[in-house]
Parts: structure tokens; sequence; C-alpha cells
């Protein structure tokens, strides 16, 4: 599988590796470092992407694009199979609108795209925790997480894509919004 995503500021890119490190610790919870290493929110998941017409509209995109602000909305957990801990993106117009954009162009050269990331059903998320948690940790992950402020403002800069081959996860590329340099995916 390989996403359409933005990586996180900084700050808050460092804030959700502190949260992975804790989990790992006090859990044993390793489930994202074998999913992905980084920190970002989704736009689209697919099994694969023609990556010279995606990586072409991305670059064009964020070209053209100024970094905006998200805010996040405390701890959110997906309750199918097993748990998805994650950090609610609130999902405001402006957020809407650019989703749609990327997902109605980069539908075009995706192979089996996911459909909880369609515009209609999208909930925008950091996810924390995937995989190897489980309902009877649960509640002692959200406990131990209670006193901790998930009330984010964090700037988006960039449009990438993180690819999957099965066995190894990485950055395919990075497009930081209002760079005209051409560069490759």
């Amino acid at each position: 599988m390989h996403g359409i995503v933005s990586l996180l500021d900084d700050e808050h890119y460092a804030l959700v590796e502190g949260v992975w490190a804790r989990l790992e610790k006090e859990f044993g919870v390793r489930g994202m470092y074998a999913m992905t290493r980084f920190p970002h929110f989704s736009y689209q998941i697919a099994e694969d992407y023609d990556m010279d017409g995606v990586g072409k509209f991305l670059q064009e995109m964020a070209q053209s694009m100024s970094p905006f602000r998200i805010r996040t909305a405390g701890l959110g957990v997906f309750t199918i199979g097993n748990p998805v801990l994650y950090i609610p993106v609130v999902r405001s117009p402006e957020l809407s609108a650019l989703h749609e954009k990327l997902w109605n162009e980069i539908a075009k050269t995706a192979s089996a795209p996911i459909n909880y990331y369609r515009p209609e059903m999208w909930v925008p998320h950091i996810t924390l925790a995937h995989g190897d948690i489980n309902r009877d940790q649960l509640g002692e992950i959200m406990r131990a997480l209670g006193d901790s402020d998930f009330h984010w403002e964090a700037t988006i800069s960039n449009l990438s894509l993180i690819y999957d081959t099965g066995t190894n996860q990485g950055l395919r590329c990075r497009f930081n919004f209002g760079d005209k340099e051409r560069t490759a995916c």
C-alpha cells in the first residue's frame, strides 16, 4: 500500500514520535514502526499509483499552495478489528476541499484506493497505534495518555508520497508548498 499524505511540522512530528516511543516502552505497542515511521495524516491510500502521474500532479499542486494550519482534538479509536488509536484532525471546509481535489485527481492514477479515504467517508487523523494494540490494552492506554494534551495547532507545508513494498516502507517524495524547483518522484 502507498499513501498520499502531509507530514507533520517538526514540533508535532517529534510529539508523535514521543507518543510512539511511550506506547512501545509502557505497552509493547510497535505497530506504527512496522507501518510507517513518518508522523502524518493521509488523504488517500491505494495499492499502487502511476508514480510519474501522481508525482507530477502533487508537485504542481504543492507549487501553488501556501502552508496552512490544522487543529487536532483529543484522542479517538476506530473499533473495527483490532483497535486503531489516533489523534483526530478537525475537518475544516478548506481541508475538505483540498482532500476532495486530491482524491478526485489522484484516484485516476490509483489502483485499488481504500474507500475509507473517499471524500464522503474521510476522517483525517494521525495514527498513534495500529496493528498490535488489543482491546484489553485499550482502556489502560487511554488512561495513560489521558493526561496529555492532544489539542494542537500544526502547520502543514507539504504533500508527500509514502510507499510500502511489503517489506520496506519509505518516503518516495515530498513536495513543499510554494517550492518551484522541479524534482522527480
